[in-house]
């Protein structure tokens, strides 16, 4: 995707600066090391730290104790939340069987209802589904993940031994979340859960049948006739129809397995950048994340001010069971009311 360039550090670089330390290091200088390993992630706009820094990094503090270096990182991060509402920071590093770490903090968006938070935990999910990591072995949070991000956490395939570290604990989700309501009380057995890869039928998906169903600034309703998404877009200029592939691709990387309802989202900021979202859906419905709230997290992932999207382009299903286009719209006229948005159907029937 437009991002994924940027997610990949050098890794002989930072390796360097982590190399030769004394044996004995004071506190104050293992914080140091775990700080610049996270400053170093985020300054790259990955918010991931590779498997080869976590190595390095776990030898120059002479631990063996991966879970700990993992809550160590979650707290250094909480530095990078944006809670203007509440004010508390949280932090969360996800460890992959990959062995890269996926970082994410809490974002609360100003004069919007709560529920277009991003949770930490949701943040580093996002994290690791945006750099192709297939599955999660432990999570550490600065403190207890709330009900909604344990629900979420949920999604993923053997969600149950999921290792949920704490400053107080270390347990398994089952224990977190007893008795769950999950995927498979909703899904045959062999559904493709959350970050695992799928083979989309993109056949519900084809630019080459699409219709405007919303222009910013226009009076008259789009027409319903079905054309090639680039000659929809072609009248409002060549940044939109720059932004139409990877919105694309964004709606293709959406996990909607309950509603079948995919969407995606690309975004031009005018402080430098595109960034795209996808669609998150939950069994429990209200923990699910729109592709405005992924995007956000790419957004913030990458140090950008929200208030600078200039242009967006959401790409929906024509008769989906859930839409996003009302709620975009809202959102981007409290954070960005000069942004231009453009919403398209893809396709000719739901995608299955």
């Amino acid at each position: 995707m437009a991002e994924r360039s940027r997610t990949n550090p050098d890794r002989a670089v930072v390796t360097r600066r982590l190399g030769a330390r004394p044996r004995a290091m004071s506190a104050d200088a293992h914080e140091d090391v775990i700080a610049r390993v996270v400053d170093d992630a985020v300054a790259l706009g990955s918010f991931v730290i590779l498997e080869s820094v976590v190595s390095t990094t776990r030898r120059a503090l002479s631990t063996d104790d991966a879970d700990a270096l993992l809550l160590r990182f979650a707290q250094s991060v909480s530095r990078y939340a944006r809670p203007p509402t509440s004010r508390f920071h949280v932090g969360a590093a996800a460890r992959g069987t990959s062995g890269n770490v996926y970082l994410g903090v809490n974002v609360e968006i100003s004069a919007v209802p709560l529920n277009h938070s991003i949770h930490a935990e949701q943040f580093a999910l996002v994290t690791a589904n945006a750099n192709d990591e297939c599955k999660l072995e432990a999570i550490a949070t600065t403190d207890a993940p709330c009900g909604h991000c344990r629900q979420f956490m949920n999604e993923l395939r053997d969600a149950p031994g999921l290792r949920c570290v704490t400053r107080k604990w270390r347990s398994p989700l089952a224990e977190l979340l007893p008795h769950a309501f999950g995927p498979m009380d909703l899904l045959d057995d062999g559904e493709t859960l959350l970050l695992e890869k799928s083979s989309v039928d993109a056949s519900g998906m084809n630019p080459q049948f699409a219709t405007l169903a919303y222009v910013h600034g226009e009076k008259s309703p789009p027409s319903d006739d079905l054309m090639p998404l680039t000659r929809l877009l072609e009248r409002h200029g060549d940044d939109w129809n720059a932004l139409a592939p990877l919105a694309l691709e964004a709606m293709r990387k959406a996990y909607a397995p309950y509603s079948s309802s995919r969407a995606g989202i690309a975004i031009k900021a005018s402080c430098g950048g595109t960034f795209v979202g996808w669609s998150l859906e939950c069994a429990a419905y209200n923990p699910s994340m729109s592709p405005l709230q992924v995007v956000f997290a790419r957004m913030v992932a990458h140090g950008k001010d929200l208030s600078s999207i200039e242009q967006c382009l959401l790409l929906e299903c024509p008769g989906a069971h859930v839409k996003y286009d009302c709620t975009v719209r809202l959102t981007l006229e409290k954070i960005a009311p000069k942004a231009a948005v453009i919403v398209a159907n893809i396709g000719h029937e739901n995608i299955a």
